[in-house]
């Protein structure tokens, strides 16, 4: 008798559909809070982009992203395409207002974080949501396809 093929093609994972469910009804109560606070719910910017580090990580995106998609920015001072696409990135975050947040992250700085996402070449764009890691792009792109790319990442976490 051949043994079958055990394919994980299709497999849910009810996990992060429970947390991504959660986070979703958390981020619709803070809005709805905010609003009947008078608030214009808009995000401050600062909120909206952070600096992570390999300490950080954990908290800053992995927990994050139950609430909402954390992008993530991998990039180098020395990089100029990083140069170029870091603030494109920063400006849809603020623009976007709360529907995803930034983590830019140092390649220099935090060698064991771009070892683990396996980044070849920087910039590398990633997605984490519900504490899963999404490749989203690498190298420079262009605002329509990051605009693009985005709207998908939003739609799919609103639906989780």
């Amino acid at each position: 008798m051949q043994p079958r093929n055990m394919s994980m093609s299709g497999v849910v994972d009810l996990a992060a559909v429970k947390a991504a469910q959660e986070a979703k009804a958390k981020a619709e109560q803070a809005r709805a809070e905010a609003a009947r606070q008078g608030g214009t719910g808009a995000v401050s910017p600062a909120d909206l982009v952070i600096d992570v580090d390999e300490a950080g990580f954990e908290r800053d995106v992995l927990q994050r992203s139950a609430e909402v998609p954390v992008v993530i920015d991998f990039w180098a001072e020395w990089c100029q395409p990083c140069k170029q696409l870091s603030p494109v990135l920063e400006r849809l975050a603020v623009e976007y207002n709360g529907r995803f947040l930034l983590a830019k992250i140092d390649v220099d700085a935090n060698q064991m974080l771009m070892q683990q996402f396996g980044i070849q070449g920087i910039p590398a764009v990633f997605a984490v949501v519900a504490g899963q890691a999404l490749p989203l792009f690498q190298g420079a792109a262009g605002e329509q396809q990051i605009r693009q790319t985005l709207d998908q990442l939003v739609a799919v976490a609103e639906q989780r």
